[in-house]
């Protein structure tokens, strides 16, 4: 019943569609057609062998996927011919006038033979050989044996470039899945010893990479911090030794699409290149050879037809949950990627309904799970009223995913982890913050090009400098009124991905307590409990705090200033996210030394929220670099510190490089007050410093008069 309404829906759009019909040969009925949608520009062509359900073929996605043997473009064909045709004619077959191996979309994928009346006694024992009496596959023989005796009998037999591509991937298949058995032995017993990427490979990452090697469309859906891209780029790397492929699409979200660039650069150094720009940029771009193409979601909507030109081997795709709306424009459009091999990585497969997970399991074998409507009938249990109440036959389910689903936890591979895993995540100016942004980047390059600084130049620029770094964090704390902030954004989405997995704790810092609050506000729209500590805090009200964080299982988050980055012990959580980067490593590693301590049973996460093309990237690139921007200052273990040993005119040539701005004329240098050297320091040497004296462990000597005009420095830059 349910499939005769599902036929009866499809005849009804054939009804509605206004479609363009156009017969592609001589033949008067059973041809191929081109069916076109005018409104949509969709073509497609339908081969007509018959007039019942499953004589004929489309080459659209619903007729493909739906296995009833027939979908609106079709019936739209038949219609047309049976207004033509006699009633007589309409009970007729097209008849088979030479063999050919054809490739039958019913419930399940099935090879199958059409065989003229007059054939070759070989072709007859081929025919019983490999396919049973109704001309199907009888699976007594081997993929290959057929298309070798294909190769010698008398007649040309036509095989279907559908039917030919399941066979070579059957084919494949196979072999694949017989290597993998024996390179999992291999793993196990310690003889595997493949260098795939730049980095060393831990053995519960190198399963996951046969897998998705092996599988040749698979999801990946391992918790959040086990190194799914990891994975992924060594999966790519054993394809490119064993299938010889070369085009790699990764399409990920904006927020991470550059973070993919780095690390395919830092582990495999293969050519990789970042789609972006005006439609005019990113054509020229499309035109360019590489072996990795990087796009964002978005992206594949508005490319699709450039993306599919260059017809990638594998399309990896980050954040898979992108797509769990069927519906959505963007879940389309993905889902017309065409690539011979697919790697969904995802750590939250499944958030709210099970349709979520049919809509990722589509990307990689659109007939997986069967029809959407089939699939909701077998698995939602629905009151009189049609409300959902629940869901059932989920062993089903997990049979139907398990050989393309890969899920472990990190308690499942504890033993394996790395004590601590940093990762940066870079996230995009939004347009509302690149204009404040700006007119304070401007500001500090006019100051920078003056040829005599004042003091209150001095404290400009460091009041600029505070300034773009507070826009990079939310507009709010800067204006007080608005809050744009893609690093809110995506740290929603970092707390939902963990919240999905359960067990986690996570502490979240920042500089500033506004920040924090920002922070507090997105948590509470999740329904996520916290504490919050800042130096606003007395001593009864930090304790109950920390309290709260340790004992309480409902309380996952505890978001901190830099007032908690020493002194508190957090063993208890296994992520730290920073909001922002501190400019002095040191105080980025008191941060990171709450949870990764002694004590600590589990592996630690650290994720970096990175503002691209920004002061806060070129921070990073120089921590990268030079590891520590104070060189000498803070690698010593003595309880003072000697400022004429602060390199001269160093301040300012940090600042040039931090903005992108060169070294001025040489009729324009800035002339620097002989009487207060520290300012050739950076802003954050002199945070660090006053924080340092403060400590009640250290005793520094320091005159009253230099630690007022420190105090005042730090108070002028905001």
């Amino acid at each position: 019943m349910l499939r005769e309404e599902q036929i009866e829906l499809r005849r009804q759009r054939a009804k509605a569609g206004r479609y363009r019909i156009e017969n592609l040969s001589k033949k008067k009925v059973f041809s191929d057609y081109r069916v076109t949608n005018p409104e949509s520009g969709g073509e497609y062509t339908v081969s007509v062998r018959g007039f019942d359900v499953g004589d004929n073929a489309c080459t659209c996605p619903d007729f493909k996927a739906n296995t009833l043997g027939t979908c609106k473009h079709i019936l739209a064909v038949l219609d047309e011919l049976k207004d033509e045709l006699p009633a007589n004619l309409q009970k007729k077959k097209a008849v088979i006038v030479r063999p050919e191996l054809y490739l039958h979309y019913g419930e399940s994928l099935q090879l199958g033979i059409h065989l003229p009346l007059r054939h070759s006694d070989k072709l007859t024992a081929l025919a019983k050989k490999f396919f049973d009496e109704r001309g199907f596959w009888s699976g007594r023989g081997r993929f290959e044996d057929l298309i070798a005796a294909v190769e010698i009998v008398p007649e040309e037999v036509t095989v279907m470039s559908d039917a030919l591509d399941f066979v070579d991937r059957e084919v494949e298949r196979v072999e694949m899945r017989r290597r993998e058995a024996d390179w999992l032995e291999q793993l196990g017993a310690g003889t595997l010893e493949w260098n795939l990427l730049k980095v060393p490979v831990y053995d519960f990452q190198m399963r996951g990479a046969l897998f998705l090697a092996c599988r040749g469309r698979s999801i990946l859906g391992d918790d959040m911090g086990l190194g799914k891209t990891i994975m992924a780029l060594a999966a790519v790397e054993l394809l490119a030794r064993e299938r010889g492929i070369g085009r790699v699409l990764v399409v990920a979200p904006s927020s991470v699409k550059y973070q993919w660039e780095t690390e395919i650069q830092k582990f495999t150094g293969r050519a990789v290149q970042v789609i972006e720009g005006s439609p005019t940029d990113r054509t020229d771009l499309y035109a360019e050879p590489t072996f990795y193409r990087l796009v964002n979601y978005e992206q594949v909507v508005r490319d699709l037809a450039a993306i599919n030109a260059w017809k990638p081997d594998v399309v990896v795709l980050d954040e898979a949950q992108r797509i769990k709306n069927w519906e959505s424009k963007t879940s389309k459009a993905v889902k017309k990627l065409a690539s011979r091999y697919a790697m969904v990585l995802t750590g939250t497969p499944l958030e709210n309904k099970l349709e979520e997970l049919y809509s990722i399991v589509q990307f990689i074998d659109e007939r997986r799970f069967g029809p959407a409507f089939q699939f909701l009938q077998d698995h939602r249990r629905l009151d009189e009223r049609g409300n959902l109440i629940g869901y059932r036959n989920l062993e089903t389910i997990r049979e139907r995913l398990e050989p393309i689903f890969l899920r472990r936890t990190r308690a499942e591979v504890l033993t394996q982890l790395p004590a601590r895993t940093d990762s940066t995540v870079f996230v995009e100016l939004s347009e509302a913050q690149r204009g404040p942004y700006e007119e304070q980047r401007t500001t500090l390059a006019r100051l920078l090009h003056k040829s005599f600084l004042s003091d209150i130049d001095r404290r400009r620029i460091l009041a600029c400098l505070s300034n773009m770094r507070l826009v990079c964090d939310s507009t709010f704390l800067l204006d007080k009124s608005t809050n744009h902030s893609p690093k809110l954004d995506e740290f929603t989405e970092i707390v939902s991905e963990l919240k999905a997995e359960s067990g986690h704790k996570l502490v979240v810092f920042s500089q500033w307590e506004t920040m924090i609050l920002k922070a507090a506000e997105k948590l509470d729209d999740l329904g996520v409990g916290y504490s919050v500590l800042h130096g606003g805090l007395s001593g009864r009200e930090r304790k109950a705090a920390l309290a709260t964080f340790r004992t309480q299982a409902d309380c996952p988050v505890f978001l901190s200033t830099d007032a908690g980055g020493v002194g508190l012990n957090l063993q208890v959580a296994d992520t730290v996210i920073n909001l922002e980067l501190p400019w002095n490593p040191a105080v980025l590693e008191q941060r990171v030394a709450r949870v990764h301590r002694m004590g600590q049973k589990k592996p630690v996460r650290v994720v970096n929220l990175v503002t691209r093309g920004t002061i806060e990237e070129r921070v990073l690139r120089t921590l990268e670099q030079k590891q520590n921007l104070f060189a000498g200052v803070f690698d010593g273990e003595e309880d003072e510190i000697a400022f004429a040993s602060v390199p001269a005119g160093g301040f300012l040539a940090t600042v040039r490089e931090l903005i992108g701005e060169g070294k001025p004329d040489a009729a324009k240098v800035p002339l620097v007050a002989p009487d207060w050297p520290v300012l050739e320091s950076t802003v954050e040497l002199l945070e660090s410093l006053v924080r340092w004296c403060q400590r009640p462990d250290v005793q520094v000597q320091l005159t009253p008069e230099l630690r007022g005009r420190m105090e005042a420095v730090i108070r002028g830059g905001g």
